[in-house]
């Protein structure tokens, strides 16, 4: 006789739900309470390891710092000031320090260091004599070069000079020299500039001194051809009127004769004959386009560093950043020359144009005063041309001396100790202490280095790991439903020792609070579906499938259902020996293939549960779940019980599994955390789906807690709810 089962009309798909959106997302704090213990360990382990790399760095690769201060003064105007005046703002004295700073340690400063006799004398040397003693000076200046270092203090007129070596009295005798190289060469840059700047001056003097010359023995020879004893003589009002025309012509030459000497030296660093200024070079230094190159000439030799410490110094890498280095410079060098151009080529012709109205003045004033002194000759005669003679000479040494005291003030500028905007602030001193390594800095380091890599290893682990661990990674399963939690009987704090029937053992513990929990969603998804059988199925071997069966059945009987479990997992039986019951007796095998009687091979447990085992071994035939025995099988018992529980094979390895999917009106995924993944669980689900019978939801068994996490809090606090019922 065939029973047709009852099947609800929805289709798979909305039985089965919308997909749920997840992804393999990772809780830090999860992961820390989960890791905690290694956490620590490799802490402890980190501290360790960073005492030893402490003492082995300490005792083989230490390294002195020292330190070179210099201060920026206030510029000072002119020879009579007492005290320098700060005009500058911030970035200006930022540009300057840098530029300093830079010069203290330029190429050519520091290729004197390394030819110094003191300094080829210090242990640092050695590494770059030949076997015969003989120092390789351009090695030495690359990797001085690369290793010292100058820098402004923000916010402050310091700049700094550092430099760092395994040896204390190399870094006191390097860092004297780089100091007295630079002090040397401020000096003669100093001698220079006071040169470059008086040389027009005296070349007017001795000009005006001859010219002096010129118009005494002129006078001389007047006088005693005319034989004039006195020159004096009332001219009147013409006479007034021209001594003031060539006052004011002396003033319009003095003028004329600054004006020249500015030109001259303008004209003579155009052309090449007198270098620019330091001035001149500042000024242009200051320019946008300029500081532009420097930065990035300052980023390449950070870069040109780093390359020579990764690679060595004859990498390829290391000889084209060495190469880019070289062409900035040129690069920066050419723009600095063609802006001190520009600027000279300006002032030029602000000189220039003012020189040429200055000429027209004393062109203007000679007519009035040859028109002046042609009344007066002709009235005073040949004395007028004395007194012309006489009144000239006074303006040349009126001149000469206003000449003499411009470059006695520029003297008087460049002798005062502190015109020089650069002094030294604090000279090196003998380090006492290593600057490598630290030990608050190194032991705490290695230490937290070490715990990151760990760190970052279990991230990764993590992040990459497919498996099917919580309930996060169950719902981030496409067309997953979570049904229920089981937690693993070692995370159970009550005295629960058996697994598979610990519903009926042990009814206060832990997992059997989570079975009712499951079972109260497992009820309301049966409903919902109209379902009677149902099967249980995992996706690997040891899901603890048989375990869900036979407690989810305890709880069922528990609530006054009559229950059935059905054992159809052919290959390993369990369900019969876990309930004492003898696993070669007849079953679900034997009704299959020779059409037995329920009732001749149901067995009643204890607890209510009616027990159909698989039957003897020679008639567990796989086959026969395909067939229409099984589905009239499911249709008697539909008759007989409220619920029907179908321990099943896993469904990886027993394709039998689909076809009981079929047959059954409803089936569940049993999943065992950190066992399956989350791909196979997707295509299980989606398999199952696929078969007549409905889907509905998955069971995660045995989830590992955390100390401290939300699961185990809620263990522990049904323990403590269910000792405390029991004491009452």
């Amino acid at each position: 006789m065939s029973v047709q089962t009852t099947r609800s009309s929805a289709p798979a798909s909305a039985r089965s739900g919308a997909p749920s959106k997840g992804g393999n997302a990772v809780d830090p704090l999860r992961l820390l309470r989960q890791n905690l213990t290694l956490f620590i360990v490799t802490g402890v382990v980190g501290l360790v390891l960073g005492v030893l790399c402490f003492v082995v760095a300490a005792g083989f690769f230490p390294s002195f710092q020292g330190v070179v201060r210099y201060q920026l003064l206030e510029e000072i105007g002119s020879a009579d000031v007492a005290i320098g005046k700060e005009t500058r703002n911030e970035d200006t004295v930022a540009r300057l320090a840098q530029t300093a700073a830079y010069n203290a340690i330029s190429e050519p400063l520091l290729e004197k260091v390394v030819r110094d006799r003191e300094v080829q004398g210090i242990a640092w040397m050695d590494q770059f004599k030949d076997e015969a003693g003989l120092v390789n000076h351009t090695e030495a200046l690359r990797e001085l070069m690369d290793e010292i270092t100058a820098s402004h203090l923000k916010r402050t007129q310091f700049f700094e000079i550092k430099w760092s070596a395994g040896n204390p009295d190399d870094v006191m005798a390097l860092l004297n020299s780089v100091t007295q190289t630079y002090e040397q060469s401020r000096r003669n840059d100093r001698e220079s500039r006071l040169r470059k700047a008086i040389d027009p001056y005296e070349v007017s003097v001795q000009q005006i001194e001859s010219d002096i010359a010129d118009l005494e023995n002129q006078i001389e020879g007047d006088i005693e051809s005319s034989e004039i004893l006195t020159l004096e003589n009332d001219g009147g009002s013409v006479q007034e009127d021209l001594v003031n025309r060539e006052l004011e012509r002396n003033m319009v030459l003095t003028q004329i004769e600054q004006y020249s000497g500015q030109q001259k030296q303008l004209q003579a660093k155009l052309t090449g004959f007198q270098d620019a200024s330091q001035d001149d070079i500042r000024e242009a230094e200051m320019d946008p386009v300029v500081m532009k190159s420097l930065q990035e000439i300052q980023s390449i030799r950070g870069a040109l560093a780093e390359h020579r410490q990764r690679f060595g110094s004859d990498h390829p890498q290391v000889r084209n950043t060495q190469g880019m280095l070289d062409a900035r410079i040129r690069e920066k060098d050419r723009k600095i020359d063609e802006i001190i151009n520009r600027n000279l080529t300006s002032t030029l012709s602000g000189v220039t144009n003012a020189l040429a109205q200055l000429v027209n003045t004393e062109k203007m004033l000679d007519d009035e005063i040859i028109t002046m002194r042609t009344a007066l000759v002709e009235s005073t005669g040949h004395l007028s041309d004395l007194a012309k003679l006489e009144a000239k000479l006074q303006r040349k040494e009126e001149r000469k001396q206003d000449i003499q005291r411009q470059i006695d003030d520029i003297k008087a500028v460049f002798l005062r100790t502190d015109s020089d905007i650069v002094t030294l602030a604090v000279p090196v001193q003998r380090p006492t202490e290593p600057n490598f390594p630290i030990w608050y800095t190194m032991i705490p380091g290695v230490a937290f280095l070490l715990v990151l890599t760990v760190g970052g290893v279990v991230f990764v682990r993590e992040l990459l790991d497919q498996r099917v661990r919580t309930t996060t990674d169950v719902l981030g399963v496409p067309g997953a439903r979570l049904l229920g939690v089981i937690p693993d009987l070692k995370d159970d704090p009550t005295d629960a020792t058996r697994a598979e029937t610990v519903v009926r053992d042990h009814p206060n513990s832990v997992l059997a609070e989570s079975y009712r929990q499951f079972a109260a969603s497992f009820r309301r998804a049966r409903l919902d579906s109209d379902a009677k059988s149902v099967l249980f199925s995992g996706g690997m071997p040891d899901a603890g499938t048989t375990s869900v069966v036979l407690n989810l059945a305890s709880t069922a009987a528990a609530a006054g259902r009559s229950v059935a479990v059905v054992d159809a997992n052919f290959r390993r039986p369990k369900v019969a020996s876990m309930l004492g019951l003898d696993p070669n007796d007849p079953g679900l095998g034997d009704i299959l293939c020779e059409g037995r009687e329920i009732d001749s091979v149901i067995s009643k447990t204890s607890d209510g549960i009616s027990v159909i085992p698989a039957g003897t071994s020679t008639n567990r035939v796989y086959e026969r779940f395909d067939g229409e025995a099984m589905s009239e099988f499911l249709g008697r018992m539909h008759d007989r019980f409220d619920v029907i529980l179908i321990d099943g094979p896993p469904l990886v390895v027993a394709s039998e599994s689909m076809s009981i999917a079929n047959a059954a009106d409803a089936s569940v995924l049993v999943v065992r955390a950190y066992s399956e993944q989350r791909g196979l669980v997707a295509r299980l689900i989606r398999q199952l789906n696929e078969q007549s019978g409905s889907f509905l939801g998955v069971v995660l068994n045995r989830p590992r807690n955390t100390a401290g996490g939300y699961f185990r809090r809620n263990y522990e606090a049904m323990a403590a709810y269910s000792n405390d019922d029991e004491s009452e």
